[in-house]
């Protein structure tokens, strides 16, 4: 009973933190091109997310095995909290970005909630325990984006950035009374926390081809979460053709409220059909 409540909490807590993320995806390249971003700009505002993730995610999984997972999903939670208090105040492109690095350096909500659930199943139920992960990035997926449309288009990136953070609070709260502590001491840390381990685990061969597999796909989704709202406001929203970047010739974004308003229930509203049909 007690594995069966901490895999229902984790479930919340993964479903809440997929709905932040979700809300803010799609409207980054808005609010980047009102601040005067380029495309290429948004590019870099969207990856720096997870580069700053790739980077933390090794460091945060080695906390995690020494200290616990309670204690860095706490401090996760508290970290993403701020970046999107700072996403929600932010004026000027260098403070966007900044809210995204501190998101991502913090972003180990997620890959620690999996940790929790391979701490308390059994091998022969893992595969069921991960699957619960999985439901909650497609009901994150769905709801976060068009919830992020609707906030985009009534309050701009404060609504945004406060909603999220109120998901971030509650997931605090939820993780502070009702998540206990799974790690058991002295259990064996993960191997894949070290190159020498992911090396030995991609090196077998159904792991390795799905890894690929995934790999790929994350690609062509990335390149479309981080320029569809670009795209959405230059060929259907803009303002005419102008020069701009070295003299490639793109459409201009008028920057009128009512624009940067349609294009947020548009990608939120795309984003969220995606996500229904890849829980299909």
């Amino acid at each position: 009973m007690a594995r069966e409540a901490s895999l229902r909490v984790v479930f919340g807590i993964a479903v809440l933190d997929l709905i932040g993320f979700g809300i803010l995806i799609p409207q980054l390249g808005v609010y980047g091109v009102r601040f005067g971003a380029s495309p290429f700009t948004v590019g870099l505002l969207v990856a720096v997310y997870s580069l700053m993730q790739l980077v933390a995610a090794p460091i945060m999984g080695r906390l995690s095995d020494r200290f616990g997972r309670r204690p860095v999903l706490l401090l996760s939670q508290v970290g993403s909290l701020l970046g999107y208090v700072l996403f929600a105040f932010a004026h000027t492109l260098p403070l966007l970005f900044l809210s995204r690095v501190i998101d991502g350096v913090s972003g180990g909500n997620v890959s620690t909630a999996q940790a929790v659930v391979a701490d308390i199943t059994p091998p022969s139920e893992r595969a069921r325990g991960m699957g619960i992960i999985g439901a909650a990035f497609g009901l994150g997926f769905v709801l976060g984006p068009a919830l992020g449309g609707v906030l985009g288009a009534w309050g701009g990136n404060l609504a945004i950035g406060l909603f999220a953070a109120g998901l971030s609070a509650v997931n605090l709260l939820c993780t502070w009374f009702f998540l206990p502590e799974t790690r058991v001491p002295g259990s064996p840390s993960a191997t894949v926390r070290t190159i020498k381990g992911a090396a030995s685990v991609l090196s077998l061969p159904v792991v390795g081809r799905c890894v690929v597999l995934v790999l790929l796909f994350t690609v062509a989704f990335a390149q479309m979460e981080g320029t569809f709202s670009v795209y959405l406001l230059t060929r259907f929203l803009s303002a005419g053709a102008v020069p701009l970047e070295g003299g490639w010739l793109v459409h201009a974004v008028h920057p009128d409220e009512a624009i940067l308003r349609e294009a947020s229930l548009r990608s939120g509203a795309l984003f969220a059909v995606v996500g229904v049909l890849s829980a299909l």
